[in-house]
């Protein structure tokens, strides 16, 4: 059965996703001043760096999510589109922990270059983690055998 291009964008985002949630993780433990909202001298930094690093696992469980909808999207399996809902959904849940958190701390002010990309990664998820369970749905009865 042929991909339909909805389908192959999703499979697009969820390799997008994969390499961002690998590169920021790597980022964050090997140079943490490029990704680090926060000063270390903030006096809020200690609970920012707390709270950054209760995500790895919830990132890792979305990033495994998106890797098997791949490959299952790729075979057209019914599989992969579970598990590219339940990636979509994923990173849904985990732009609105990070946007609650970023609102509540005042992390977008003022806006440096680390914070505009804590906006761009809470915009991200907020806005593909639905694209993608949208373009799934509108495709869900090609995975009906």
């Amino acid at each position: 059965m042929k991909r339909p291009g909805e389908v192959n964008f999703v499979i697009g985002i969820g390799i997008f996703a994969v390499a961002a949630i690998i590169l920021y993780w790597v980022t964050w433990f090997a140079a943490p001043e490029f990704i680090q909202a926060r000063a270390p001298e903030a006096p809020d930094y200690q609970i920012y760096v707390n709270f950054e690093q209760a995500f790895p696992l919830a990132d890792g469980w979305l990033a495994i999510a998106a890797l098997i909808g791949i490959i299952g999207l790729w075979k057209m399996r019914d599989w992969g589109f579970l598990f590219m809902l339940l990636a979509g959904s994923s990173a849904i849940f985990l732009g609105l922990m990070d946007l609650l958190y970023d609102l509540e701390h005042a992390m977008f002010v003022p806006l440096t270059a680390e914070a505009a990309t804590e906006l761009a990664i809470v915009i991200l998820l907020l806005a593909l983690g639905p694209l993608m369970i949208v373009l799934l749905w509108r495709n869900r009865r090609k995975f009906i055998v």
